[in-house]
């Protein structure tokens, strides 16, 4: 790899200008990555939904669930199906591999399933196909509380409220939960149906009938073509009490109000929410695909007063669930711990190196390092989420180390007086294979875990790409930027004449001594000298410490999170 080095210092403009066009290009994308609170991953599971009202089990389950169970064993890439049949209600669920390239298109292949499986099931039957994302989990949650009744509340939501909300760039969805319907209930009476001439079946027919709007023919006026409809659907309580049912030729008709009784009611409760010990709305925004958690949360906040005044008096919309400050903070932590990775590893290098130059030459590894690992997840549109600013953190420890190990050599090589080209090229030469085999060994550690399938593989594969993207980035610029700002800012000691080998030899024999009676060289020696020496004590030692780890590994406790 030293050929890079040798590239690099025949291009230094090159090598700077691209140096700098890549922190400037990093400016520009890095606010443009999405930030949110965990990787974007499709759940191997498609779900049909299908009610039906008033229906026991067993006919749920005759009528619903196998004729759309029939149609979904045709679909290819579905590894399998469980149903559930409660009374009212039937859940039909289709797993699949996780990662299947074809996801959307085995989700579309699900969803005309259930169109072709419509045909066998009861008119009153709309089944709905939901596929789920960790990008349906709620970013933010409004409560809204009010002294209007919740109707009334939940209207005023739909039409001034939800709008504003879906409008913010980014929000794929807003619903309005909490909830409690209006339904109209017709209760008959049997004895004045009987003496009627009707039955139930004839009044749900009547229901039915009156509600519907049907198609009555068109007409051509003026040169354009009109349609015509008779009837419509319902609007008030009078208009169900109303109407008239036919009890058959021969016989009058009847006022469906004379034979029974119609009401309006709330219909059963499915989501109940309170809000500070009253009961409230709940306002939920989920993300699109490409939406920011943090982005998302900070539109809602400015909106709020906004919102607030649109509601009016007496009303009260609070943030009780937010993605965004979560989100925040953790970038937040990241920056501080890399200003502070990269301060530490400043001193440590200053201390070790005894040389302002050489610190100021390692420490541009670090921030170029991490820029272009950012680049890189720009460019595969992934996320900042609690997975990569992690694998971020990891990577800030050990970016620098291939230009420490790449810049010490090359300063030990030009304290032995030798010309400043040709001791930078021999240096990085000398450790280009050792510092590009620790960095690939570190590599073939966290590569491997994006290429597993199943749930490890789609939760932690931006993960090993983040690391995986910030040692390349390192080894790169220890072998490249490193080798061309060592040229640019180190030199050799003064005093050697070009040309004059005996100054040189002495310059080297010189820095040599100074080396061997460096105190950490000294310690190290003692070291060495007491492994080789006793062998046998030293493996047994090693030995030890690996039993030792083994024997604590049943105390490790193991959760999923």
């Amino acid at each position: 790899m030293s050929w890079l080095s040798r590239f690099s210092l025949a291009q230094r403009a090159l090598v700077g200008l691209v140096s700098i066009v890549a922190l400037l290009f990093g400016a520009i994308a890095i606010p443009q990555l999405k930030q949110q609170l965990l990787p974007s991953i499709e759940l191997p599971m498609v779900s049909v939904l299908a009610p039906y009202q008033g229906a026991s089990p067993d006919v749920v389950e005759k009528q619903v669930v196998e004729p759309i169970e029939a149609m979904l064993k045709g679909v290819d890439g579905i590894t399998g199906i469980t149903s559930t049949a409660s009374e009212g209600n039937a859940l039909i669920m289709a797993t699949f591999d996780y990662g299947d390239s074809g996801t959307k298109q085995l989700v579309a292949d699900v969803q005309q399933a259930v169109n072709r499986a419509r045909v066998r099931l009861p008119a009153d039957v709309d089944p709905q196909v939901v596929a789920g994302s960790t990008d349906d989990i709620p970013t933010v949650i409004l409560a809204v509380t009010s002294e209007k009744d919740q109707q009334a509340l939940a209207d005023q939501l739909e039409k001034s409220v939800v709008p504003v909300l879906s409008d913010i760039e980014g929000v794929g969805q807003v619903s309005v939960d909490g909830v409690q319907e209006l339904q109209v209930t017709v209760t008959p009476d049997d004895a004045k149906l009987a003496a009627a001439g009707l039955d139930g079946a004839a009044l749900a027919q009547g229901l039915q009938a009156g509600g519907a709007a049907v198609p009555a023919g068109s007409f051509d006026e003026a040169g354009k073509n009109r349609t015509v409809r008779v009837g419509n659907g319902f609007t008030s309580l009078a208009q169900v009490e109303d109407l008239r049912l036919s009890p058959g030729p021969g016989r009058p008709a009847v006022r469906l109000g004379d034979v029974a009784t119609v009401k309006q009611e709330p219909a059963k409760a499915v989501s109940i929410t309170r809000t500070n010990g009253k009961p409230s709305l709940a306002l939920v925004l989920t993300m699109d695909k490409d939406g920011s958690a943090v982005a998302i949360s900070d539109a809602v906040k400015d909106k709020l007063p906004e919102l607030r005044s649109t509601l009016g008096s007496g009303a009260d919309l609070t943030v009780v669930s937010d993605q965004g400050p979560a989100v925040a903070k953790s970038i937040s932590s990241l920056t501080t711990e890399g200003m502070l990775g990269l301060l530490f590893a400043v001193i440590v290098i200053l201390v070790f190196l005894a040389s302002l130059r050489s610190t100021l030459v390692t420490a541009v590894s670090i921030p170029l390092s991490v820029v272009l690992a950012l680049i890189v997840l720009w460019t595969r549109d992934l996320s900042l989420n609690m997975l990569t600013l992690g694998a971020l953190t990891i990577a800030i420890g050990r970016v620098v180390d291939d230009s420490i190990v790449v810049l010490e050599n090359i300063k030990r090589h030009l304290g032995y007086g030798e010309e400043r080209e040709a001791a930078i090229i021999a240096a990085v030469r000398e450790v280009a294979g050792a510092v590009t085999s620790s960095t690939l060994t570190t590599v073939a550690v966290f590569l491997p875990i994006g290429l597993t399938g199943g749930m490890i593989g789609e939760l932690f594969g931006s993960f090993s790409l983040t690391v995986t993207a910030a040692l390349l980035a390192s080894l790169l610029v220890s072998l490249t930027v490193v080798p061309v700002l060592s040229y640019w800012f180190l030199s050799a000691p003064k005093g050697i004449t070009a040309g004059d080998a005996e100054s040189a030899a002495k310059v080297r024999r010189e820095a040599e001594e100074k080396e061997s009676r460096s105190r950490l060289q000294r310690a190290y020696v003692r070291v060495l000298g007491f492994a080789t020496r006793r062998r046998l004590t030293s493996v047994a030692i090693a030995v030890v410490v690996l039993l030792g780890t083994l024997g604590m590994t049943p105390m490790l406790k193991t959760n999923f999170f």
